[in-house]
Protein backbone atom coordinates (compact mmCIF):
# COMPACT_ATOMS: atom_id res chain seq x y z
CA UNK A 1 0.00 0.00 0.00
CA UNK A 2 2.88 2.33 0.81
CA UNK A 3 4.41 1.89 -2.44
CA UNK A 4 1.29 2.20 -4.13
CA UNK A 5 0.68 5.65 -2.16
CA UNK A 6 4.92 6.42 -3.09
CA UNK A 7 4.24 5.97 -6.87
CA UNK A 8 0.70 7.87 -7.00
CA UNK A 9 1.93 10.85 -4.80
CA UNK A 10 5.75 11.09 -4.99
CA UNK A 11 6.70 14.39 -7.01
CA UNK A 12 2.59 15.47 -7.42
CA UNK A 13 3.20 18.64 -8.32
CA UNK A 14 5.58 17.77 -11.39
CA UNK A 15 3.17 15.09 -12.55
CA UNK A 16 0.33 17.42 -12.56
CA UNK A 17 2.08 19.74 -14.74
CA UNK A 18 3.28 17.75 -16.85
CA UNK A 19 0.10 16.33 -17.47
CA UNK A 20 -1.55 19.59 -17.85
CA UNK A 21 1.10 20.37 -20.55
CA UNK A 22 0.35 17.17 -22.36
CA UNK A 23 -3.34 18.01 -22.60
CA UNK A 24 -2.19 21.50 -23.99
CA UNK A 25 -0.20 19.85 -26.55
CA UNK A 26 -3.15 17.57 -27.36
CA UNK A 27 -5.56 20.58 -27.54
CA UNK A 28 -3.27 22.67 -29.61
CA UNK A 29 -2.86 19.74 -32.29
CA UNK A 30 -6.87 19.16 -32.36
CA UNK A 31 -8.16 22.26 -32.95
CA UNK A 32 -5.60 22.94 -35.66
CA UNK A 33 -7.50 20.56 -37.69
CA UNK A 34 -9.63 21.62 -40.33
CA UNK A 35 -13.27 21.61 -39.80
CA UNK A 36 -17.00 23.15 -40.30
CA UNK A 37 -19.30 25.60 -38.06
CA UNK A 38 -22.13 27.16 -38.92
CA UNK A 39 -22.40 30.83 -37.18
CA UNK A 40 -24.39 33.63 -36.71
CA UNK A 41 -23.33 37.56 -37.63
CA UNK A 42 -25.92 39.85 -36.25
CA UNK A 43 -26.63 42.65 -38.29
CA UNK A 44 -25.63 46.33 -37.10
CA UNK A 45 -27.29 49.30 -39.00
CA UNK A 46 -24.65 52.32 -39.59
CA UNK A 47 -25.41 55.78 -41.36
CA UNK A 48 -28.61 56.25 -40.29
CA UNK A 49 -28.82 60.26 -39.69
CA UNK A 50 -30.39 61.67 -36.38
CA UNK A 51 -33.67 62.66 -37.90
CA UNK A 52 -34.65 59.17 -38.93
CA UNK A 53 -35.42 55.61 -36.92
CA UNK A 54 -35.73 52.32 -37.98
CA UNK A 55 -39.07 51.25 -37.99
CA UNK A 56 -40.92 47.56 -37.39
CA UNK A 57 -38.89 44.29 -36.50
CA UNK A 58 -35.10 43.85 -36.40
CA UNK A 59 -33.37 42.62 -38.93
CA UNK A 60 -32.43 38.53 -37.60
CA UNK A 61 -28.54 37.75 -37.82
CA UNK A 62 -26.96 36.51 -41.41
CA UNK A 63 -26.31 32.50 -40.77
CA UNK A 64 -23.46 30.99 -42.74
CA UNK A 65 -21.48 27.59 -42.29
CA UNK A 66 -17.64 28.28 -42.64
CA UNK A 67 -14.49 26.21 -42.72
CA UNK A 68 -11.42 26.60 -41.54
CA UNK A 69 -9.40 25.37 -38.50
CA UNK A 70 -11.19 24.76 -35.27
CA UNK A 71 -8.78 27.36 -33.53
CA UNK A 72 -10.18 29.60 -36.14
CA UNK A 73 -13.78 29.00 -36.06
CA UNK A 74 -13.58 29.02 -32.01
CA UNK A 75 -11.96 32.27 -32.57
CA UNK A 76 -14.26 33.71 -34.79
CA UNK A 77 -16.94 32.48 -32.59
CA UNK A 78 -15.95 33.99 -29.41
CA UNK A 79 -15.24 37.44 -30.82
CA UNK A 80 -18.58 37.69 -32.28
CA UNK A 81 -18.29 39.56 -35.30
CA UNK A 82 -21.02 42.03 -36.53
CA UNK A 83 -22.13 42.88 -40.16
CA UNK A 84 -22.43 45.79 -40.69
CA UNK A 85 -25.14 47.66 -43.17
CA UNK A 86 -24.98 51.01 -44.14
CA UNK A 87 -28.45 52.99 -45.15
CA UNK A 88 -26.06 56.83 -45.46
CA UNK A 89 -28.03 58.89 -47.74
CA UNK A 90 -31.50 56.95 -47.88
CA UNK A 91 -34.49 58.72 -46.73
CA UNK A 92 -38.08 57.17 -45.30
CA UNK A 93 -39.61 54.08 -46.70
CA UNK A 94 -38.68 50.83 -47.39
CA UNK A 95 -35.01 49.63 -47.75
CA UNK A 96 -33.71 46.38 -49.00
CA UNK A 97 -29.98 45.15 -49.14
CA UNK A 98 -29.17 41.84 -51.08
CA UNK A 99 -26.12 39.93 -48.79
CA UNK A 100 -23.67 37.55 -50.35
CA UNK A 101 -20.65 35.61 -48.98
CA UNK A 102 -18.38 38.49 -49.70
CA UNK A 103 -20.63 40.97 -47.09
CA UNK A 104 -19.80 38.31 -44.16
CA UNK A 105 -16.73 40.19 -41.85
CA UNK A 106 -14.45 37.37 -42.15
CA UNK A 107 -12.27 39.39 -44.65
CA UNK A 108 -9.24 39.64 -42.48
CA UNK A 109 -8.93 35.93 -41.48
CA UNK A 110 -7.02 34.30 -43.64
CA UNK A 111 -7.87 30.52 -44.17
CA UNK A 112 -11.88 30.56 -43.38
CA UNK A 113 -14.01 30.22 -46.39
CA UNK A 114 -17.41 30.04 -46.43
CA UNK A 115 -19.15 26.96 -47.37
CA UNK A 116 -22.55 28.08 -48.00
CA UNK A 117 -24.41 31.24 -46.83
CA UNK A 118 -27.65 30.04 -44.99
CA UNK A 119 -29.54 33.01 -45.15
CA UNK A 120 -31.35 35.48 -44.72
CA UNK A 121 -30.08 36.53 -48.44
CA UNK A 122 -31.87 40.23 -47.78
CA UNK A 123 -31.92 42.59 -45.24
CA UNK A 124 -34.81 44.53 -45.24
CA UNK A 125 -35.47 47.70 -43.12
CA UNK A 126 -39.00 50.16 -42.77
CA UNK A 127 -37.53 53.58 -42.23
CA UNK A 128 -39.13 56.27 -40.41
CA UNK A 129 -39.10 60.23 -39.10
CA UNK A 130 -38.04 60.04 -35.55
CA UNK A 131 -39.96 62.08 -32.97
CA UNK A 132 -40.10 62.43 -29.32
CA UNK A 133 -43.19 62.10 -26.66
CA UNK A 134 -43.82 61.93 -23.29
CA UNK A 135 -45.51 58.98 -22.41
CA UNK A 136 -47.68 58.36 -19.19
CA UNK A 137 -46.28 55.15 -17.26
CA UNK A 138 -48.72 52.18 -15.23
CA UNK A 139 -46.89 50.60 -12.00
CA UNK A 140 -47.75 47.14 -10.87
CA UNK A 141 -47.51 46.02 -8.08
CA UNK A 142 -48.10 42.02 -7.53
CA UNK A 143 -48.67 39.85 -4.22
CA UNK A 144 -49.52 40.98 -0.67
CA UNK A 145 -48.36 42.53 2.64
CA UNK A 146 -47.84 41.13 5.74
CA UNK A 147 -50.91 40.65 8.01
CA UNK A 148 -52.59 43.39 9.18
CA UNK A 149 -51.43 45.41 6.32
CA UNK A 150 -52.50 47.23 3.03
CA UNK A 151 -50.93 48.65 0.26
CA UNK A 152 -51.81 52.09 -0.86
CA UNK A 153 -52.05 53.33 -4.67
CA UNK A 154 -48.31 53.19 -5.90
CA UNK A 155 -46.48 56.62 -6.14
CA UNK A 156 -44.01 56.75 -9.71
CA UNK A 157 -41.34 59.65 -9.95
CA UNK A 158 -41.33 60.45 -12.74
CA UNK A 159 -44.83 59.93 -13.89
CA UNK A 160 -43.89 60.02 -17.72
CA UNK A 161 -41.03 59.03 -19.84
CA UNK A 162 -39.51 60.94 -22.83
CA UNK A 163 -39.70 58.33 -25.26
CA UNK A 164 -37.60 58.79 -28.50
CA UNK A 165 -38.35 56.71 -31.47
CA UNK A 166 -40.18 56.26 -35.12
CA UNK A 167 -43.28 58.28 -35.36
CA UNK A 168 -45.17 55.46 -36.24
CA UNK A 169 -44.75 53.74 -33.04
CA UNK A 170 -44.68 56.88 -30.78
CA UNK A 171 -48.54 56.98 -32.57
CA UNK A 172 -49.69 53.74 -30.86
CA UNK A 173 -48.31 54.29 -27.52
CA UNK A 174 -50.94 55.20 -25.22
CA UNK A 175 -49.09 54.32 -22.04
CA UNK A 176 -45.83 51.88 -20.89
CA UNK A 177 -46.20 49.52 -18.21
CA UNK A 178 -43.38 49.14 -15.73
CA UNK A 179 -41.47 45.99 -14.50
CA UNK A 180 -43.53 44.57 -11.31
CA UNK A 181 -43.03 45.81 -8.12
CA UNK A 182 -43.33 42.84 -5.22
CA UNK A 183 -44.87 43.47 -2.18
CA UNK A 184 -45.25 40.05 -0.41
CA UNK A 185 -44.67 39.91 3.22
CA UNK A 186 -43.72 43.45 3.53
CA UNK A 187 -44.45 45.76 6.73
CA UNK A 188 -43.22 49.37 5.28
CA UNK A 189 -43.57 50.94 2.26
CA UNK A 190 -41.68 49.31 -0.67
CA UNK A 191 -38.59 51.25 -2.57
CA UNK A 192 -37.76 50.08 -6.20
CA UNK A 193 -36.09 50.99 -9.14
CA UNK A 194 -37.87 49.55 -12.24
CA UNK A 195 -37.85 50.17 -16.08
CA UNK A 196 -40.69 49.64 -18.26
CA UNK A 197 -41.43 46.20 -18.87
CA UNK A 198 -41.34 46.60 -23.06
CA UNK A 199 -40.55 49.66 -25.62
CA UNK A 200 -41.61 49.08 -29.36
CA UNK A 201 -38.15 48.20 -31.35
CA UNK A 202 -35.83 51.08 -31.89
CA UNK A 203 -37.22 53.07 -28.83
CA UNK A 204 -35.66 54.42 -26.03
CA UNK A 205 -36.80 56.45 -23.07
CA UNK A 206 -35.04 58.60 -20.81
CA UNK A 207 -34.73 58.13 -17.60
CA UNK A 208 -34.10 55.04 -18.73
CA UNK A 209 -35.36 53.64 -14.60
CA UNK A 210 -38.11 55.06 -12.49
CA UNK A 211 -38.70 55.32 -8.91
CA UNK A 212 -41.58 53.54 -7.21
CA UNK A 213 -43.05 53.59 -3.70
CA UNK A 214 -45.74 51.92 -2.86
CA UNK A 215 -47.00 52.75 0.68
CA UNK A 216 -47.73 49.97 3.04
CA UNK A 217 -49.84 51.31 5.75
CA UNK A 218 -51.58 49.06 9.22
CA UNK A 219 -55.61 48.09 8.44
CA UNK A 220 -57.34 50.17 10.46
CA UNK A 221 -60.61 48.54 12.44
Amino acid sequence: MSLLRSILFENIGLKLIALLMALLVYLNAYTDRSGSQVLSFPVVIEGLPDSLALYGPRPEPVVAELRGTIKQLIRLRLNEPKLEVSVAGVGTGRFERAIAEPDLPIGSLTGISVERLIGPRMVQLQIDHRGQRHIPLAARVTGAPAAGMEAGEAILLPRTLLVSGPMKSLADLDSLVLAPVHIDGHRDTVRAQVSPQTLPPWCTAVPANVHVLVPIVRITP
